[in-house]
């Protein structure tokens, strides 16, 4: 599987309900190239305090390079949670962290906190790779997040690739506005991640959104 060409397209907006973009992505511009490849959406805590910070700061970790997957997280975490420390008017703050990496050998490597999502798409199959970590009950309150604890429970996963498979990285504002179905037709049809997000803001999303799409050529 080596030299295998990927294609990817992104984007993040605010919405028309949230006053700043709380979220990030890494990389924030689209593009394309071959494996190795890393990628990320990170979702700052709606209602407290930097939400946008804690997710920058955790987006700002995967320009490094770092062996693992896992590590990213743990950095990511590490410098949030040590920010706090020394600015008391941002304890609270958090944010998700869903991380792919794909490696030369075509192997699509998760790490996962909190509720943005993971799927690939294979064969015109859609497959959620990670597991939301919400309240039961209570959609919009985390089990867990980076920056609100030192350690952390980070879920894990690894699947093969193959050419003519999509990658797909969300934050919640966008899956809660789009179901599963219309996704996997979506993503089918080849759409960009900027188109996915004019259509997701034409029904007024109460949150801010932003996705990535890797297609694997």
């Amino acid at each position: 599987m080596e030299n295998l060409k990927i294609v990817w397209s992104v984007k993040s907006e605010c919405g028309p309900i949230r006053k700043k973009n709380e979220d990030s992505v890494f990389p924030d511009v689209p593009g394309s190239g071959f494996v190795p490849f890393k990628a990320g959406v990170f979702d700052g805590m709606g209602g407290h305090k930097k939400g946008e910070v804690a997710s920058e700061l955790a987006c700002s970790v995967m320009e490094n390079d770092y062996e693992d997957l896992v590590s990213y997280v743990e950095k990511a975490n590490k410098a949030i949670y040590e920010y706090q420390e020394t600015n008391k008017d941002s304890e609270g703050m958090g944010t998700t962290m869903t991380a792919i990496k794909i490696d030369k050998n075509g192997v699509l490597h998760v790490a996962h906190v909190g509720d943005s999502r993971c799927y690939v798409l294979s064969k015109r199959n859609l497959i959620k790779l990670t597991e939301d970590e919400n309240v039961p009950g209570y959609q919009n309150v985390l089990l867990q997040a980076l920056g609100t604890k030192k350690k952390l429970s980070i879920q894990t996963k690894d699947i093969q690739l193959f050419r003519g498979d999509v990658v797909f990285l969300c934050t919640d504002g966008l899956y809660n506005e789009l179901g599963e179905e219309y996704l996997k037709k979506k993503l089918q049809e080849g759409i960009s991640a900027e188109t996915l997000i004019s259509e997701v803001l034409q029904q007024e999303p109460k949150d801010n959104i932003t996705a990535v799409i890797i297609n694997i050529i």
